[in-house]
């Protein structure tokens, strides 16, 4: 039985919480945040251990692995103590606030032999998987292009600076690199056309890649796709043989909170991605579909959308 320790109690790690009931031979263990009201309610609601400090939580036997759902800014920090631990570490995403940290905890997790993985939860979807594995082994002939398309309206409380860039594209930049790799060049281009602020609510990023492939990203926290068959969060593949999509819309239930949004599907990809983690790399030493390498090429990439996005004009991400 693998023991899980929380660092953090937001709603991330609710969503985590719910997931790791139904990942066989696991079990979460206790769960530490600064503040301590937060967590002893989170711990009296799961049932399971408050820890007074993040080091006391790492540092128990009982804890075999450790879920950094805090803060971005503290991801690295935490999960650095945990590898000191001898401790493996899923981590939720962004990794970390620059490349610079990010490579420091994919160097320390190296030398440590310990599972690191990023929480890049979208793509460990049995259907985006399926995709990546017809594709991989040639059933659908030379990947042309690739197409992520995200339209999810949120709450004015969410128009923050940046924010669909750095929390929300950070999901289609790691897509893009599972399906075509690292791109010679790339443009972005955004706009408000919701949130009150004036902050960026849409992004669109295309990405050139040397071998003549390119990829549209689109991220939208302004609108809600309410078609037939909408765009909540569309993976779609066009190769010299064949297709294929994954969609979360092919799945419904009578509980969505609003059109076109399946909130079981949203839930389902921390299960398989804690499945991975915990059954894949944990278990037998494969190595994650999305590692630390490919954290780091995601920021990178992202540091070259807001550029573009502040100088009008093709970039080329520092990898």
């Amino acid at each position: 039985m693998l023991g899980i320790g929380f660092i953090g109690t937001g709603g991330v790690a609710e969503r985590h919480a719910e997931a790791l009931r139904d990942v066989r031979d696991t079990k979460l263990v206790g769960v530490y945040s600064p503040t301590a009201a937060n967590r002893r309610k989170f711990a009296e609601n799961h049932g399971v251990k408050a820890y007074d400090s993040a080091e006391a939580l790492v540092a128990d036997p009982a804890v075999g692995a450790v879920f950094v759902l805090s803060t971005p800014q503290s991801h690295v920090d935490y999960a650095l103590m945990a590898l000191a631990a001898g401790k493996h570490v899923l981590v939720e995403k962004p990794v970390g606030r620059d490349t610079g940290e990010i490579a420091r905890l994919r160097d320390v997790a190296g030398a440590g032999k310990l599972v690191c993985m990023p929480s890049h939860n979208y793509i460990y979807a049995p259907e985006v998987r399926r995709l990546h594995h017809h594709l991989g082994r040639g059933k659908l002939g030379r990947l042309q292009s690739f197409w992520m398309l995200c339209n999810q309206r949120q709450t004015q409380a969410m128009g923050l600076p940046g924010i669909v860039l750095s929390d929300m594209m950070v999901h289609l930049v790691y897509a893009s690199l599972l399906f075509c790799g690292r791109p010679e060049r790339l443009s972005a281009v955004s706009s408000n056309v919701y949130f009150d602020s004036g902050a960026d609510d849409q992004v669109g990023i295309t990405l050139a890649y040397k071998s003549g492939v390119i990829a549209t990203l689109w991220a939208s926290w302004a609108t809600e796709d309410m078609c037939r068959e909408p765009w909540t969060a569309t993976v779609k593949v066009m190769a010299a043989e064949g297709s294929g999509v994954a969609s979360w819309d092919n799945v419904k239930n009578n509980e969505e909170p609003q059109p076109g949004w399946d909130d079981s599907v949203y839930w389902d990809s921390f299960l398989y991605a804690q499945r991975f983690f915990v059954e894949d790399c944990v278990g037998r030493g494969a190595a994650p579909l999305s590692t630390l390498d490919d954290a780091l090429a995601a920021q990178a990439i992202i540091d070259a959308a807001g550029q573009s996005l502040r100088s009008p004009g093709w970039v080329s991400p520092k990898f």
